[in-house]
């Protein structure tokens, strides 16, 4: 986590994942005019679908209050805004097509993976609201599997912060640009709505293990579309869509997977 900004400006800057965080949260809110409660919907779905995911770190359920009024870590973002670092592992098994199901009577296939890259520090990005290489690894990653966003069934996405999913959705094509927000704030990441996301407590609820993180949203993947999810199950999805990020998306891996 010590690199996961430049070395040679930011860190001795005084620069913090969470502060550079914190100036997209604010460029966005000052860009957009997004209310006080704008993002407290990340937090709140996050919790309540890690309430009945055994593997969570969190089993407390959040509201808009709770939210609101969680400390202020470096305004505008709240404590309730982060993901909390713990320590956790995950595995999955990876066979040729051919032999996956030898294996798993109910194999999950790879439709497609890219990853791409954006500029190091985000002040040298020519608009550091939009998430460049989030776009480009899941545009590529469409394309590959010959599909669009609109046949996503569930989106496990990158949540370290509330601003970073809000960015994401944006990015993918779930939102259009300064309309993040407002896809959570209108309900359409729960589980019944629209595009659920972290439908099992995501990085913000089940935790945030860092190098185990991308491996336990694939596990979950796996466990929606095989219909093992348990009391967070989602009504018989079939593709699904995984996106990890590494710095303040200076890289980013999307994965899209099928049964």
């Amino acid at each position: 986590l010590a690199k996961s900004l430049d070395s040679e400006i930011e860190i001795p800057a005084g620069a913090t994942m969470i502060s550079k965080n914190a100036e997209l949260m604010a460029a966005y809110i000052k860009k957009y005019h997004v209310p006080a409660d704008g993002f407290v919907n990340f937090a709140i779905n996050a919790h309540r679908n890690a309430l009945t995911n055994p593997n969570a770190l969190f089993h407390k359920p959040l509201t808009a209050e709770k939210v609101l009024n969680s400390r202020e870590i470096f305004a505008p973002i709240r404590l309730m805004d982060c993901s909390p670092i713990c320590e956790g592992a995950a595995a999955v098994i990876l066979a040729p097509r051919a032999d996956a199901c030898a294996i798993c009577p109910e194999p999950v296939h790879i439709l497609a993976s890219s990853v791409a890259t954006d500029r190091f520090r985000i002040a040298d990005r020519p608009n550091p609201l939009d998430l460049a290489a989030s776009a480009i690894s899941a545009e590529t990653a469409f394309q590959r599997a010959h599909i669009t966003c609109d046949e996503i069934d569930f989106f496990e996405l990158h949540d370290a912060f509330s601003i970073m999913a809000c960015l994401q959705l944006e990015a993918v094509g779930f939102a259009e640009k300064g309309q993040g927000w407002r896809v959570a704030a209108d309900g359409d990441i729960f589980r019944e709505g629209r595009i659920p996301i972290a439908t099992m407590g995501g990085l913000k609820a089940r935790g945030h293990p860092i190098g185990a993180s991308a491996i336990y949203q694939t596990c979950e993947i796996v466990q929606q579309l095989t219909n093992r999810a348990g009391e967070n199950q989602l009504p018989n999805p079939t593709i699904a869509m995984l996106q990890s990020i590494g710095g303040a998306a200076a890289t980013v891996l999307t994965h899209i997977f099928g049964v």
